[in-house]
């Protein structure tokens, strides 16, 4: 299909936002600079320090199927080829929708990424069923890591992960069969569990929260030298602070949006080069439109990490704009 603004204006098939999309579309240019790699744990795979979350941004926001795989091809061509998914990233219109634009998007491509995605089922039957709807899905016939996704508290029993028919076993079993290559686990506040499970079981690589004011927990300093200890890779998220959050876009609800110029607020690119100082492997970030694409692309490219002084220099910053989650503070309820 032809995606150029002049083809929507002469149609008239598109509202002026989506005509404006096509136009940056067609005059994105990749700033100049290479895509630094590095090695994903023990997995030996080398992959983009910058990584394209699909939960949020361009993939599950663009209105037509075709602009978002213009968009993934864009990402590819300026050397991100680490790609996370997942069955809960959709629309209300079009269930599962970023693994079916994916799938649209890299049929002639696969090769050329690592591409993982997720299942929330623990239980064996409900997670195989799960799994076949992911690599239809994306079109694939096998997947470079499937992750255990959002692992939380009072709702996991971690032990029977590796029961008969736990989700632990049904990846092992799927890696022995090259229908998977890796097995991940991933968590958002749970922190307890995650230096749990890690030690309960084998995995490849772990997602989790890192950002400069440790907004969902402090992996920073419970998890990641356990992690570097045990070759796992290290996939950070949320490294803008919040919820989904995509770049200069945060969930309204959240009392915390990092990203800002005002005192106790920072730059995108502080807080995503704070990420990739960190001893991690890739930092995965939601691209919503390609100005913030070219932005996420010249940190990445010019890559100079901070110093452990400048770090704990910007998380005191933010630190002292009140700009923690509240769940992170002292006598916080859910009730």
């Amino acid at each position: 299909m032809d995606l150029t603004r002049r083809h929507f204006l002469a149609t008239g098939a598109a509202a002026p936002m989506t005509a404006a999309l096509a136009q940056a579309a067609e005059e994105f240019s990749p700033p100049t600079g290479k895509m630094p790699m590095r090695t994903l744990g023990k997995t030996g795979v080398r992959v983009s320090a910058l990584s394209l979350g699909c939960g949020c941004g361009a993939i599950a926001d663009f209105p037509y199927d075709e602009m978002s795989a213009q968009f993934i091809h864009h990402c590819l061509d300026a050397g991100m080829n680490y790609i996370d998914t997942a069955p809960l990233y959709d629309r209300r219109d079009d269930p599962r929708n970023s693994e079916r634009r994916l799938g649209l998007a890299l049929a002639k491509r696969r090769s050329q990424v690592y591409l993982a995605t997720k299942t929330l089922k623990r239980d064996a039957d409900e997670a195989m069923r799960d799994i076949e709807t992911s690599l239809k899905l994306l079109q694939t016939d096998h997947l470079d890591a499937m992750q255990i996704h959002w692992i939380q508290d009072k709702k996991d029993d971690l032990a029977s992960f590796g029961g008969p028919g736990g989700i632990y076993t049904l990846l092992r079993k799927l890696r022995d069969q090259k229908v998977i290559r890796f097995i991940g686990v991933t968590t958002h506040s749970w922190v307890d569990g995650l230096a749990r499970v890690v030690d309960m079981y084998d995995f490849d690589t772990v997602l989790m929260p890192l950002n400069a004011v440790k907004s969902w927990g402090d992996y920073e300093g419970a998890i990641l030298p356990k992690l570097i200890e045990k070759k796992i890779g290290i996939i950070a998220m949320k490294v803008l602070g919040g919820m989904a959050v995509s770049n200069h876009i945060a969930v309204e609800s959240l009392p915390a949006k990092l990203v800002g110029a005002e005192k106790g607020k920072a730059s995108v690119s502080s807080l995503l080069r704070y990420a990739m100082s960190l001893p991690i492997h890739t930092a995965e970030i939601g691209i919503g439109d390609y100005k913030q694409l070219t932005e996420n692309l010249n940190v990445a490219y010019n890559f100079k990490p901070l110093s452990k002084a400048e770090r704990s220099e910007l998380a005191a910053s933010l630190r002292d704009g009140g700009q923690l989650l509240a769940y992170t503070q002292p006598g916080y309820s859910h009730a």
